[in-house]
């Protein structure tokens, strides 16, 4: 290749060679240029910076789930670790003696400026504002600092140099993001990178600027249309620039440098030909239940509250046949034993309006009362200790990140709201007086980025300050979005999980840890949940419940047999197609017969007139398209019964899930598998993280024996692919990777490379700056330029681009340009009342704001790129609840928009999703053989691809559902 992304290059002090990082791999030129070589023995390495002698290179290295700094001969030999810890150690640069190199770290909470000599002693810190402050550079006397730091009071960034005696100013400033400052050989003047990431309908941008120190002004120092890189410019002793730009190594001044020219190599490797999982499409026997939910023992220890397949069911220890307590078609869910063990609290969307409410439940009498009726859905109620009130959480349609916890007093009815939003929090643990709420938290350790830890978040209810608490510093506790901090009754210990497994530690009082954790389990555990004398937890592990005793940490298993079977409709139907586009061949096929038996096509031929022993499906005047996969959404079941119906209404027969509380998952899949609750097929998995993460679904790892528990995980709970995210070091994607193919299953990820020397099989979005600073698959202008263009296309990867259908206002704008109004588009009206006023859509319905997304991409896009690479692009849209089914028809029609024709995009959300997903031999085609998921629609979807929202009919695995069922409620589940 002879192009980069988003790299650095630096020359060494000698004038006779430039280090780039390429992808992650330190290089090495000839200062006129050509071929980069590899520095061997490094995995990801970063912002590289010469030693004053030329003898090192320093740079930051990503290993074991952190940056560090380290150094290295330009040979590959003398590699050594310069800083340790649980932290994020960046952009190393050089003291101007050489013994020192300055860099920016986390590690006393947010970024400041460090200072580590050679010999490893303990770092110093340089500055130590509130603010983040990055990006250090010494001037070459080294008497003067220069960093980037936060605006106070505001957003953006400035520009500071301090003094030998500590003295601060500020030197320039922005409503942009700044970084990586570099000081002129004289120290009269600093290059810096200033840049803006696009928007919708707003281009990125980024340049090269000087500011005049003397002068104290600051002015782009870019050509036009230069596409600049977030990358050190270096300055020569002449005042001319080396930096990067346009996919090159640049030197002189914008405008007039010259381009060093550079070759590099890679090596790929595709994806094997492994053996693929087999999907039990078509048989009705019975299956065990995998999306167990919420498991929960009673006060007593004789019995387990859980929800699976839609609804409550009750479990007695030692009797494996559990007892269903509640039977409709909407979600029941997150059960909880009132401290006596009368009564069990729940969440559910029986009201019917698309909200989730409290409900308590008298077991001995089995009568039901509703205790919310909010606007906002409500989650995760436990009981208080004396039983008197019940804390939860309530969720904001404006935002689906954030929750506000509440308690309710269950004698006058009364919601207090007990503290501001978190996002995504635990279930909740009381103290034993019932003075505080204890709840996991994302606990953030800089503004800079959006990753941190799982956290106990302690709230007393008094009012008084709340504080964090972890009994692991440095580490994240298990699965947000399933497992809380659980306190004993007694209040004497917690049950916790971390690195997969359970823990327990002793407490005061007042919740602080006084001892040790003691390691319970070696196998996998989650939600655990105390009996009532405090000297058992029953816990969930994969598939199995156990339970464990405090004295002897003795375990036993607790056999749970609940089985359920695919609703396959029996039976013969002939669908007669006016027009059948079969989502392989590119035209029309007129006139034809689908031949379903129960729900396989055994025949797609002529139409035969007078046809009889059949159910007649009438299309003669319509158009038959496969059903449509959605590639990248997250549906998370506080959402309801209610998007199930959205998706088929859109056409939707398929979802793949990037990223699942894996039960939870299972537990949407199982459902609607089963027909208890009408929706598409799911394609399922967990979301395998480092040890710092964001989302509450992430599966912290912290070590590589804590990574294979989690690949355990995915071979019990049968993932349909595996997904690694942003903090995962480059060894564990490795070993996910050959542990995917192993079971049979596609392995999806954030990274490029490595990934592509490792086999995985698809990637998501155009870009992800995850943890470096920003992508290096596309540019701040967003070009993809020849390294990027041909990792994707020699390795064979898919590419889920997420491009523009994740904003509604995408397809609104598209629906406008022809004429036509999104507030009229009939599906609207299966959509909450909350989700169709937050502003995720409003804005989108009255047509504000409209814009047309071409004008925030490059030309020729990606999108447009990669189609004339020849990569396939499966649509996803990266979306919630709030865009179900409509953000795949706006990313369709912004695919025939950068040159698809619309039967292309049809064939990508078709039969190359069915390919993405490895189940192309069974779905993304109307064909014999084939199972029978396809849609009826009026219009002329292949000359106009947003006729593909004029549903009429939906057929999903047989079944037939037309719009008018669909719209019309829940009642489409079945009571079993």
């Amino acid at each position: 290749m002879t192009e980069g992304t988003n790299f650095s290059a630096m020359l060494s002090p000698d004038g006779s060679r430039i280090a780039i990082d390429l992808q992650g791999d330190l290089r090495i030129l000839p200062a006129g240029g050509g071929e980069a070589k590899v520095v061997p023995g490094l995995t990801e390495a970063r912002l590289p910076s010469w030693s004053p002698d030329g003898s090192l290179l320093a740079f930051q290295q990503y290993l074991g789930g952190y940056w560090h700094i380290f150094v290295v001969r330009p040979d590959g030999t003398g590699l050594r670790q310069i800083t340790f810890g649980a932290a994020d150690d960046r952009e190393p640069v050089w003291a101007p003696d050489g013994k020192s190199l300055l860099f920016s770290s986390d590690r006393a909470g947010n970024f400041d400026v460090w200072r580590v000599g050679l010999d490893r002693s303990s770092p110093i810190q340089l500055t130590t504002a509130p603010q983040d402050e990055i990006y250090p550079a010494l001037s070459p006397d080294g008497a003067r600092l220069a960093f980037v730091a936060e605006a106070e009071g505001e957003r953006g960034r400035v520009l500071k140099v301090q003094d030998a005696g500590g003295s601060v100013r500020t030197v320039a400033s922005a409503s942009n993001e700044m970084a990586l400052p570099a000081w002129s050989a004289d120290g009269k003047s600093i290059a810096y990178i200033e840049y803006k990431g696009g928007s919708l309908g707003t281009k990125g941008a980024s340049s090269l600027r000087v500011v005049d120190l003397g002068k104290g002004t600051s002015a782009t120092d870019t050509a036009k249309g230069e596409d600049v890189f977030v990358g050190r410019p270096q300055w020569s002793k002449d005042g001319g620039l080396l930096y990067t730009a346009d996919g090159k190594i640049k030197r002189g001044r914008p405008g007039s440098a010259k381009v060093i020219p550079f070759t590099a190599e890679f090596t790929v490797t595709p994806a094997p030909d492994y053996v693929r999982k087999v999907h039990d499409f078509t048989s009705t026997a019975a299956k065990q239940a995998k999306g167990i939910l919420n498991p929960v023992v009673s006060p007593d220890g004789k019995q387990v509250a859980f929800a699976a397949l839609g609804d409550l069911w009750l479990l007695t220890i030692g009797d494996p046949k559990p007892v269903r307590l509640t039977n409709d078609p909407f979600v029941d869910i997150e059960p909880a034993w009132s401290p006596d063990g009368g009564k069990l609290a729940y969440t559910s969307d029986r009201r019917g309006v698309g909200t989730m409410d409290l409900y308590v439940r008298d077991m001995a009498s089995g009568k039901e009362e509703r205790l919310t009726e909010t606007v906002e859905s409500v989650a995760s109620p436990v009981f208080s200790p004396d039983g008197q009130r019940i804390a939860l959480t309530a969720l904001a349609s404006d935002d689906w990140h954030a929750n506000f916890p509440y308690v309710l007093d269950l004698k006058t009815k009364v919601l207090r709201k007990i503290h501001g939003w978190t996002f995504k929090p635990s279930v909740v643990s009381w103290s034993s007086d019932g003075e505080a709420l204890n709840y996991v938290v994302l606990a953030n350790k800089s503004h800079r980025f959006r990753h941190g830890f799982n956290e106990i978040f302690n709230v007393p209810l008094d009012g008084s300050s709340p504080k964090h608490l972890t009994p692991t510093s440095g580490k994240s506790l298990g699965i947000r979005a399933k497992n809380g901090g659980i306190y004993s009754p007694d209040g004497r210990h917690m049950a916790f999980v971390e690195d997969g497994v359970l823990w327990t530690v002793a407490t005061n009082p007042h919740g602080g840890f006084i001892a040790t954790p003691r390691r319970m389990t070696n196998d996998l555990a989650d939600q655990p949940s105390w009996a009532g004398d405090s000297k058992s937890i029953v816990y969930q592990s994969a598939d199995v419940l156990k339970r464990i005793w405090l004295d002897d940490a003795r375990i036993e298993d607790i056999p749970l047999n609940l089985e359920w079977s695919n609703a396959i409709p029996q039976g013969r139907k002939v669908v007669h197609a006016g027009r059948l586009f079969d989502g392989v061949n590119l035209a029309y096929r007129d006139n034809v017969d689908i031949v379903i038996d129960n729900n396989v096509i055994t025949a797609v031929e002529p139409h035969q007139a007078g046809r009889t022993g059949a159910q007649l499906i009438d299309a003669s005047k319509k158009v038959v398209v496969p059903g449509m996969f959605e590639n990248h959404i997250h549906n998370f079941i506080i959402n309801g019964e209610q998007t199930g119906r959205i998706a088929l209404s859109f056409g939707v027969t398929s979802i793949r899930e990037p990223g699942a509380e894996p039960s939870e998952g299972l537990e949407a899949k199982e459902a609607w598998a089963s027909g208890r609750r009408a929706g598409p097929r799911l394609f399922t998995t967990g979301l395998i993280e480092g040890p710092r993460l964001y989302y509450p679904m992430s599966l912290p790892v912290n070590s590589m024996p804590a990574l294979e528990l989690e690949l355990e995980r995915a071979k019990r709970l049968d993932y349909d692919f595996i997904k690694t995210y942003e903090r995962l070091d480059n060894a564990y994607l490795k070993r996910s990777t050959e542990a995917a193919h192993e079971m049979g299953i596609p392995i999806t990820s954030h990274d490029l490379y490595p990934a592509t020397t490792y086999g995985v099989d698809a990637i998501e979005h155009l870009a992800t700056s995850d943890r470096i600073i920003v992508s290096d698959r596309l540019s701040v202008g967003g070009k993809i330029y020849d390294d990027v263009m041909q990792l994707y296309r020699q390795s064979n990867i898919m590419v889920v681009p997420t491009a523009q259908g994740y904003n509604p206002l995408v397809g609104s704008y598209y629906l406008q340009r022809q004429g036509r109004a999104f507030r009229d588009v009939k599906q609207l009206k299966l959509l909450a009342p909350r989700v169709l006023a937050s502003r995720y859509l409003k804005a989108a319905i009255d047509a504000e704001g409209l814009v047309d997304p071409d004008l925030g991409v490059a030309v020729p896009s990606p999108v447009t790129r990669l189609k004339q690479a020849g990569v396939v692009t499966p649509p996803g849209t990266d979306t919630s609840f709030f865009n179900l089914g409509f953000g795949i028809v706006g990313e369709l029609q912004y695919y025939v928009d950068q040159g698809f024709t619309p039967a292309e995009a049809l064939k990508s959300a078709t039969y190359q999703s069915a390919q993405l997903n490895k189940v192309e031999d069974r779905l993304g085609s109307i064909a014999a053989g084939k199972l029978a998921d396809m849609v009826i629609v009026d219009g002329d979807p292949l000359a106009n691809v947003m006729d593909v929202l004029n549903v009429d009919q939906v057929i999903k695995d047989g079944r037939i559902f037309t719009f008018e069922q669909l719209a019309a409620g829940a009642q489409l589940g079945k009571a079993q």
